[in-house]
């Protein structure tokens, strides 16, 4: 079963005085009539700007036509159903909307909408090459348009100013191939071997970085150039082997220092005080810690201590408010505000509302217990927090004595050390300066090292990730080309080539030899859609009114596919033809283009479809319906 045509019932146009202008259409062949400069292209143009073009009414048509009306509106008619569509271009807030029957939309709503009730796929698109990473845009109905509305100004492409990829994508559309080509699985596809080529790119450009930056390191430690996770271990390895060396090297040097400078009845003082400057300076350290954490700890509690002081605060307040009003009583009824007077009733009901007093004792002061449990609770814990504040304080000073007395043991073994390591220094300078320099030299090299090793571990999380990148991609390639040689480009081809055929034959018929060229080849594919005449592209083939013909023929290709299941062209076509295209005086000259298509929606399968064409005269022609437009309009 084919979708629902689309076709107009009527438009209309209100002028600022409030006047409106009509034209009514129906189902069939519809001409629009008139002499140059009626007004026929502005309808047409303006029914454009209704369709959802998202540009405004004022940047679109001339200033004095954006003063002359204020709105447009149709009825369109889908399948069985009646949409009344209009756009307000002078009421504020509404420039940018169109009405759908009173409902305000963005024109990319609008056209969301259309497809939805034509039965047209919402797809997106490859503008172009589809790995070049750009965002696939909306096949929307303006796209299909340019295809539909022919305009007098573009009579010199399948459809004018609109790029290949776009054109390919509409006739994909239009033929019902392209719900099989851009499918959810080929965006996926194309999404994941783009991830893939990122990745394999980072990973090359991280390789050959990484060969660079790490070459003079492993040289240094007289190993291969190439980089790999057996190379960087053997230079660890080997700088961590020569910083071993250096250590025992500075120890010896200072123990020959030592002895040099040091009688040998001093040294073991010398050892005794070196190692106790050791130890202190590690205790000093380990206090420092603790120190700090207790101090922490101390501001804690005092923060603890002040919330439970403000806590018992409000509890004093809300203490104090309820003893004032413990002893209000109800002097007058809640509902009609009279006196209440004290009345003998049954100890069973109470004496204000009358209701029976529930079986269990009203527990008195339950307010008051309340509170007392909530004050001792917090009392305890305020007492509780003054206890182990008292105990961090006292711990807090015993370490800050502690932390004092180590300084001072610590400047004393310094001070007596301090002659024995100037001498020291004095002999041994020179040679600890040159290891030292050597040791931060090997340091940093080792630091290097293990960046480059992070760095490998990069590069084998990359290669993981393109694993498992191509792991999937395979079977959904597999599925996407399975997909793919089951959709029948030939059949498209060979129903649009038959449908301009038919109606190049049909000409000839009504008019022999105006067309004398080979019949149109259409070649279709999953990238390219071209038509060519003979040997050549169309357009390289033909002249000014053979490009009328073929254009024309187009068309009615395009219309032609309404009828058959599974295509997807709405079944309206709208041309706005060029005045002149045939050189000489008009009345019946151009009844002959529009024969054929009088001829075809006059067939069962496309009623409902519709045509709109204009022209000067179509004098005689039958099975039409006309809308003549008499009053020039003069600049």
């Amino acid at each position: 079963m084919s979708a629902p045509y689309l076709s107009i019932a009527r438009l209309s146009r209100r002028l600022t005085t409030g006047t409106t202008e009509a034209l009514t259409f129906q189902p069939g062949v519809n001409l629009l009539i008139g002499q140059p400069n009626t007004g026929k292209t502005k309808w047409l143009q303006m029914l454009d700007h209704l369709l959802g073009d998202p540009s405004s009414f004022e940047s679109t048509f001339d200033e004095q036509l954006y003063e002359k009306y204020d709105a447009i509106s149709a009825e369109l008619v889908i399948g069985e159903q009646m949409l009344n569509v209009e756009r307000r271009w002078k009421e504020p807030g509404s420039k940018s909307k169109v009405f759908v029957d009173g409902e305000p939309l963005s024109p990319r709503d609008f056209q969301h909408v259309l497809l939805d009730k034509l039965g047209i796929p919402l797809l997106h698109f490859p503008k172009g090459n589809p790995f070049s990473g750009q965002t696939w845009p909306e096949l929307s109905f303006r796209m299909l348009l340019r295809h539909i509305y022919r305009q007098q100004r573009f009579w010199g492409g399948i459809a004018d100013q609109q790029i290949d990829a776009e054109q390919h994508a509409c006739m994909l559309q239009f033929l019902g191939l392209a719900e099989h080509i851009y499918t959810d699985e080929y965006g996926k596809l194309v999404e994941m071997k783009l991830t893939a080529e990122r990745l394999k790119a980072r990973r090359e450009q991280y390789g050959a970085t990484l060969s660079e930056l790490a070459g003079d390191l492993l040289t240094a430690e007289g190993l291969d150039l190439t980089v790999n996770s057996e190379m960087v271990r053997l230079a660890e390895e080997c700088i961590i082997g020569k910083l071993d060396d250096l250590h025992v090297q500075r120890n010896r040097t200072l123990t020959y220092g030592r002895d040099k400078v040091v009688a040998t009845e001093s040294r073991g003082r010398i050892d005794a005080l070196s190692e106790k400057r050791a130890t202190l300076i590690i205790e000093r350290e380990e206090l420092f810690i603790q120190a700090k954490a207790t101090n922490e700890r101390l501001e804690e509690m005092k923060r603890y201590r002040d919330d439970l002081n403000n806590e018992l605060a409000r509890l004093h307040r809300a203490e104090d408010a309820g003893a004032v009003f413990a002893d209000l009583k109800v002097t007058h009824c809640p509902a009609c505000d009279q006196p209440v007077a004290a009345q003998a009733v049954a100890d069973v009901s109470c004496h204000l509302c009358h209701q029976h007093l529930p079986s269990d004792p009203m527990v008195e002061g339950m307010g008051a217990a309340r509170l007392q449990f909530e004050n001792d609770r917090l009392t305890g814990e305020m007492h509780e927090a003054e206890s182990l504040l008292d105990v961090l304080e006292r711990e807090a000073i015993r370490l800050a004595r502690r932390h004092e007395t180590l300084n001072e043991q610590l400047k004393a073994a310094e001070t007596e050390l301090a002659p024995a390591r100037q001498a020291v220094s004095a002999l041994v300078n020179e040679d600890l300066r040159a290891i030292d320099m050597s040791m931060g030299q090997l340091n940093e090299r080792q630091r290097q090292v293990q960046r480059l090793k992070g760095a490998l571990e990069l590069g084998e999380q990359l290669t993981a990730q393109i694993q498992e990148m191509e792991t999937t991609i395979e079977p959904l390639q597999d599925q996407v080309d399975a997909k793919m040689r089951t959709t029948d480009f030939s059949h498209g081809e060979e129903m649009l080539a038959a449908g301009m055929s038919t109606y190049l034959n049909s000409l000839n018929t009504l008019k022999p030899k105006v067309w004398r060229h080979s019949a149109p080849d259409v070649n279709l594919s999953r990238s390219s859609f071209s038509i060519k005449v003979g040997t050549r592209r169309w357009n390289s083939a033909l002249g000014g009114t053979d490009t009328l013909y073929f254009l024309m023929s187009y068309h009615y290709g395009l219309l032609s596919l309404s009828a058959t299941p599974g295509y997807h062209y709405p079944g309206l076509t709208i041309i706005d033809l060029p005045g002149d295209f045939l050189g000489e005086s008009v009345e019946d000259k151009e009844n002959f283009i529009v024969q054929p298509f009088i001829d075809l929606l006059g067939q069962e399968a496309y009623a409902g479809a519709q045509v709109i064409i204009t022209g000067a005269s179509f004098q005689g022609l039958e099975g039409v319906h006309r809308n003549k437009l008499t009053k020039p309009y003069v600049g």
